[in-house]
């Protein structure tokens, strides 16, 4: 388990640090423009007021979440149960829509914002996996039997891979496309869906000279026009209104049946990639499951989920991420305002 920040030491937080809040007169614009240092605390008769905030997730939505929170006066601590980048790990072609930024690969992305985290002097903890907040006492649960005071919680979720439940699904590779790249294949790498990160494996595959075909449920694809492109100019075999019914181990090596409209066959694959989508990631004692692709928020003014784990299917993006974490930090220090000087 990694415990490090970039570019600084970090000592362990104590629950009772106290830091800024602020003026109940001043506005959120006013809050953004000068906010309080954090070296001032408020007292209200022998009642000091806690301010620091823990953020859940260290991908584009907590990032923004906690530089946000920092800028606005307040100490967001961040937790990461990998490494700070999230999803961006998953990511091996250039981004090409993220303003200001064209083409910029998704590690320089990732370092840059590791960078501002570091030049913002906010605490970051990796390998520390948060799985239960116990709202009545405003207690954080850490998988390592840590238990850390936080009367603020912003909780960015992220997104994790669709499993395929079917027989034999214990043989669809766990790699991701660079590890499954390292491995010189004879038999087919069969990659199943039919959206970016499925035409993103494939052209990699192919681009590196190993044999692939592209497996998709749908006549029509969901990945963006030059993934398309790029994926019919090098002319991988694609079969569509087909589906994976199973896969066998045998002796002679790796078979996936396959059923279109023609029947069940069976084919011969060195690999199988389960690339059909993503869902929320959410732990359950964090935040509540979904009813359908819309995460609900907390009711309580003291947590606030955020990230494409609430948005809907169609609304995901690194924008909307930044977006989310920076509303959530807004909202949460509105509602720290409210409930500071209400009464």
């Amino acid at each position: 388990m990694s415990l490090r920040a970039y570019g600084m030491v970090i000592i362990d937080h104590k629950p009772d640090k106290l830091v800024s809040v602020f003026n109940p007169r001043h506005s959120l614009n006013h809050m953004l423009a000068s906010p309080i240092s954090i070296s001032n605390v408020i007292e209200f008769g022998a009642c000091k007021v806690m301010t620091q905030i823990a953020v859940i997730g260290g991908g584009p939505g907590g990032v923004s979440c906690a530089i946000w929170l920092k800028r606005l006066g307040v100490d967001p601590v961040l937790y990461e149960r990998g490494s700070i980048g999230g999803q961006l790990h998953d990511i091996t072609l250039p981004i090409p829509d993220l303003p200001g930024e064209p083409r910029i690969e998704a590690r320089d992305l990732i370092n840059r914002l590791k960078q501002h985290l570091y030049e913002w002097n906010i605490p970051v903890f990796e390998g520390w996996e948060a799985v239960e907040y116990r709202r009545e006492h405003r207690l954080l649960i850490f998988q390592n039997a840590r238990e850390k005071d936080y009367p603020f919680l912003a909780y960015a979720p992220g997104l994790k891979v669709r499993k395929l439940n079917i027989p034999g699904q214990e043989w669809i590779a766990t790699e991701s496309t660079s590890q499954i790249l390292q491995i010189s294949h004879q038999d087919p790498v069969l990659v199943v869906g039919g959206g970016d990160r499925a035409f993103e494996a494939a052209i990699r595959l192919a681009q590196a000279d190993q044999p692939v075909i592209l497996l998709h449920r749908r006549e029509g694809f969901r990945a963006r026009p030059d993934f398309q492109n790029r994926l019919f100019k090098l002319r991988i075999p694609i079969r569509v209104n087909a589906q994976l019914q199973s896969l066998e181990r045998t002796s002679s090596g790796l078979k996936a049946k396959i059923k279109d409209k023609e029947g069940i066959s069976a084919i011969a694959v060195s690999a199988v990639m389960i690339r059909i989508g993503m869902e929320p990631d959410i732990e359950p004692g964090l935040c509540p499951m979904p009813q359908s692709d819309v995460v609900p928020l907390w009711p309580e003014n003291h947590i606030r989920c955020l990230g494409d784990a609430v948005s809907p299917v169609a609304f995901r993006s690194i924008v909307s991420a930044y977006a989310s974490g920076m509303a959530a930090a807004k909202e949460l220090v509105m509602n720290i305002k409210n409930s500071t000087f209400s009464g």
